[in-house]
């Protein structure tokens, strides 16, 4: 049985009106990502406990495949999307949804052989070292968090999937 837990790396983050993650009790959450290129993906048509959401336009099963609108929870460690549902697994082009470039691979994830996380930033310029690491694979819970190149989040999986 698998377990999600997320891990905090930054204990003295400095939580304020202008900063790139926000607090409200226990809940932390971002205001604004960005695709390379600066276009912003927050939508407020789509919510999540009140705050907006954010849209990644994927192609379902890689390129060439069918496109789909995802929105995607601005709050850490909540998995939840609302948009185009997909099985479990699913591998998923991530693209801007202004600009329709496919979003910078990071790193590998850990949930699926050859699967990588996905690279949206925290301002409009990437340059600055804040992105928040998304998983291709639909229904992979595992993300990070990094704000001037280090690592503030994680969100993990330990065990197997099943």
């Amino acid at each position: 049985m698998s377990r999600k837990r997320l891990e905090e790396y930054f204990e003295n983050y400095q939580f304020s009106a202008n900063s790139l993650i926000r607090k409200d009790g226990d809940r932390l959450w971002i205001p604004d990502l960005f695709c390379h290129n600066g276009h912003s993906l927050k939508v407020e048509k789509v919510t999540f406990d009140n705050l907006p959401g954010f849209n990644i336009l994927c192609r379902v099963g890689g390129e060439g495949g069918p496109e789909e609108d995802i929105y995607l929870s601005p709050i850490i460690n909540d998995s939840r999307k609302k948009g185009a549902e997909q099985p479990e697994g699913t591998r998923l082009q991530l693209t801007c949804p202004v600009c329709k470039e496919e979003l910078k691979q990071l790193v590998p994830c850990t949930c699926r052989v050859g699967a990588y996380r996905r690279a949206v930033y925290l301002t409009p310029d990437p340059d600055e070292m804040g992105a928040v690491g998304i998983c291709e694979i639909y229904g992979c819970p595992q993300s990070f968090v990094t704000e001037e190149g280090e690592l503030l989040y994680e969100v993990v999986v330990e065990g197997s999937r099943e």
